[in-house]
């Protein structure tokens, strides 16, 4: 396994620093709370130690709950959202669109709101876990990628 690379995060500087436990190999599912903003997040992977770990929820999961699970022949190729200001005045992530090879979500999930991001990849890279910043909501996010 290549060892992945860290990139981002993207967001506010609100909430505490989140990360993983182990270095990230393969992500299994993706789990998001939405409403107005993405309240939470929450992530399931195989490590490079080859077992399965859980991380999150990173924020409050309060609102609309939604999963993606990859099976084992799909992978993340690209994230991008939107991040701003919000309820309190704080600048958490508003909005969310997770894009798998084998393109089974598409969705905006939260409010597509303040200054855009997109983290796409290529030449067969996958994005295999997360980092970032949360409190009440997810304040940040940044990815890992393998190559």
């Amino acid at each position: 396994m290549s060892k992945p690379v860290m990139i981002g995060e993207w967001g506010g500087p609100g909430g505490g620093e989140r990360n993983v436990q182990v270095t990230p190999g393969r992500l299994n599912s993706v789990t998001i709370h939405s409403g107005g903003t993405i309240d939470a997040i929450s992530f399931t992977y195989i490590g490079t130690d080859y077992i399965e770990h859980s991380e999150g929820p990173w924020g409050r999961p309060l609102n609309t709950k939604s999963t993606i699970t990859l099976d084992p022949t799909d992978y993340v190729t690209a994230i991008s959202g939107t991040f701003g200001t919000a309820y309190d005045n704080d600048c958490v992530i508003t909005s969310l669109q997770i894009t798998t090879f084998k393109e089974k979500d598409n969705k905006i999930y939260g409010t597509p709101n303040g200054t855009p991001f997109h983290i796409p990849v290529r030449d067969g890279g996958r994005i295999i876990g997360f980092f970032g910043r949360s409190g009440d909501m997810l304040d940040a996010i940044g990815v890992y990628v393998t190559p």
